[in-house]
């Protein structure tokens, strides 16, 4: 069968342009075998933490041997139509569920894939099986000799396993199979996890907004047929399933690290540029920087160079360069492993202090890494308040009442450590509202919603409680809704 993957989706699947620029510099794709040195060195570092896992434990050649069978969908999976957008009633949902019924071997890898370590995508095309290269399941680097490009077209892959999943977990509650439902959902949450440890920035960032998106999709099934699962399945899920996402992982997900790939690369081209003596080397310098910053925009070429010519005479040397490069990465290291919103994280970051013209190669090599520090806080809201939401609504399955107080859902219902708001600057709660027969309208992307029952919101990035009148998941401000789920009531709603 033949293997029909979406174009890039969602903003979280733009490429590197800066990770492409920088191997233009080094004169052969990497991966191909007239590969030079410099190219070998940095594939072997971008390789390294998956060469000290076992291929069992690498999930991705699994995955992507039962992707090669997938059947073509009915429409596109992109930006307007992806795993957040399907749902029994809308348009053509039935050839959606015949879709997923067809490629039950997408289920059965998931299944397979959930307890190991990696999903383990190899950094160049090098020794890969030639059918993963032919069906884009791989990480292009020098895609056809065209230094000017780096692709990541596997990640289109998981977003048409995730509309499989979305799919398919609706297709099977419909038919009254909610275990099967959410094993084969509760394995794709645990592949996508494993996804999160990749070593670029890119696919980090497209990683963490699938699962973060997987999690919105688990709270909108729940909400729909919250009435028709069996207890002892809510149960399973709020205490059992979803509190271990990964062995490791606790609810603040302190296990996902920094991507070090962007690292080497940046260190790669800098290395690149400079002479035996560790000074500019001017022509290559001029070439290189020149080239990375009109990438796309080929016009503004000739400006860029003669930029970079002059910058040329008064850049720092390689020693100090490479000092500066690594200090920035030091920095947010150190930040990333600190409280939230403790008072090193309101001071100026390393690279908003260096000088951009002495160390332009060095702020021109590194991207500004800040969204996956915002993206970290979204997931953890979608993780704790995905596991409490399942825990809230078993407490009304067995009790027929909501909680008048989160508390009470406590230990038998779900895990205390999981109310936790990732946005409250001491590491406080979410908010939790009994709301009993009173309506709160909501204002969100759908529409205006009105909520009963109860509700689950966390703050934003304001750091503030703002009376869940309005939602945003995970934005500057507003609050940040998690139960019910918003998307699920629009529908119902008509919205």
């Amino acid at each position: 069968m033949d293997c029909h993957l979406p174009a890039v989706s969602r903003s979280i699947l733009r490429l590197a342009p800066l990770t492409a620029a920088v191997l233009m510099a080094f004169g052969s794709p990497i991966g191909l075998t007239n590969a030079s040195a410099q190219d070998a060195e940095l594939l072997r570092k971008l390789n390294a933490p998956y060469a000290r896992v076992a291929d069992s434990a690498k999930s991705a050649t699994k995955l992507f041997t039962a992707v090669l069978d997938m059947t073509k969908p009915p429409a596109p999976i992109g930006e307007e139509f992806n795993q957040t957008t399907i749902y029994p009633g809308m348009d053509g949902f039935a050839a959606w569920a015949n879709w997923a019924a067809a490629n039950e071997g997408i289920g059965k890898a998931l299944i397979e894939c959930q307890g190991m370590q990696v999903l383990g995508v190899p950094y160049g095309t090098a020794g890969v099986d030639p059918k993963f290269v032919e069906r884009g399941l791989v990480i292009e680097v020098g895609s056809g000799g065209d230094l000017s490009e780096v692709r990541l077209p596997y990640l289109a892959a998981l977003e048409s396993v995730s509309a499989y999943v979305a799919t398919d977990m609706y297709r099977l509650c419909e038919a009254g199979q909610f275990e099967q439902a959410f094993a084969t959902g509760m394995a794709h949450l645990r592949v996508l996890r494993q996804a999160c440890d990749a070593q670029m920035y890119e696919e980090k960032l497209a990683a963490m907004t699938m699962l973060a998106d997987a999690f919105s999709v688990h709270r909108d099934v729940l909400y729909s047929y919250q009435e028709k699962m069996p207890l002892e399945l809510l149960k399973k899920l709020s205490l059992k399933e979803y509190p271990f996402l990964k062995a490791s992982d606790t609810e603040r997900l302190k296990r996902i690290e920094l991507p070090e790939g962007d690292l080497y690369v940046a260190e790669a081209m800098i290395a690149s540029v400079f002479g035996s003596d560790g000074q500019v080397a001017d022509d290559r310098f001029k070439k290189t920087f020149a080239g990375l910053q009109s990438a796309g925009q080929p016009l503004t070429g000739f400006g860029a160079s003669k930029r970079w010519e002059r910058i040329a005479n008064v850049h720092g040397s390689r020693e100090a360069s490479m000092q500066k490069l690594n200090a920035i990465y030091d920095d947010w290291w150190r930040r990333w492993r600190l409280p939230a919103y403790g008072p090193m994280m309101a001071a100026p970051t390393a690279l908003s202090k260096t000088n951009p013209v002495k160390y332009a190669a060095v702020v021109l090599s590194v991207a500004d890494i800040d969204a996956l520090f915002a993206l970290r806080r979204r997931l953890v809201a979608e993780f704790c308040g995905t596991a409490c939401a399942a825990g809230i609504v078993s407490y009304h399955k067995e009790l027929g009442v909501w909680p008048d107080d989160i508390k009470k859902a406590y230990t038998q219902f779900f895990p205390k450590r999981f109310n936790f708001d990732p946005y409250d600057k001491d590491y406080g709660s979410f908010r939790f509202e009994s709301l009993g027969t009173r309506a709160r309208g909501v204002e969100t992307e759908f529409g205006r919603v009105d909520v009963t029952g109860c509700m689950l919101y966390a703050r934003n990035d304001d750091n503030q409680f703002s009376g869940a009148t309005r939602h945003a998941e995970g934005g500057r401000a507003d609050d940040f809704v998690l139960w019910p789920a918003l998307r699920a009531i629009s529908r119902g709603q008509g919205k």
